[in-house]
């Protein structure tokens, strides 16, 4: 099963594949590809058991998380550290990044220690970045 229904561009009244799109199919269908909310191999006594209903939904879940509001934090002000820590993949990587960008708040809420402005040069200027960056270019 392959639900391919977020690939597409809207012309006109129609929606056209584009070409990395069929590209896309065509690979995950002939490698036969388990692909997480794109693709899935079911097998026959699972369509047997759902009676033949070829449904995708029933077979692949493409659903996307809700975005989550934190209304303590529109009325209170505030960055909420589960956003933040939901970056967690690339504090890893530069851990001492995240304490010059944020500053606590109040429990469980942070704010920017720079200007909104400057977040972009703060992050390029920081020694961690800038050997990432080192690594990554000696690497490729």
């Amino acid at each position: 099963m392959i639900d391919a229904s977020a690939g597409f561009i809207k012309d006109g009244n129609k929606n056209r594949l584009r070409s990395q799109d069929i590209h896309k199919i065509v690979d995950v269908f002939t490698r036969q590809l388990d692909v997480p909310k794109y693709s899935r191999m079911v097998p026959m006594d699972e369509i047997e058991k759902n009676e033949f209903n070829l449904n995708l939904p029933r077979y692949i879940d493409s659903s996307e998380p809700d975005d989550i509001q934190d209304i303590e934090g529109h009325l209170k002000g505030g960055i909420p550290t589960a956003d933040i820590d939901a970056l967690s993949r690339y504090w890893e990587v530069r851990p001492q990044l995240k304490a010059a960008l944020f500053k606590p708040n109040r429990p469980g809420y942070v704010d920017l220690a720079v200007e909104k402005s400057a977040i972009k040069s703060t992050i390029y200027d920081h020694p961690e970045f800038a050997a990432f960056i080192t690594g990554m270019n000696a690497h490729f």
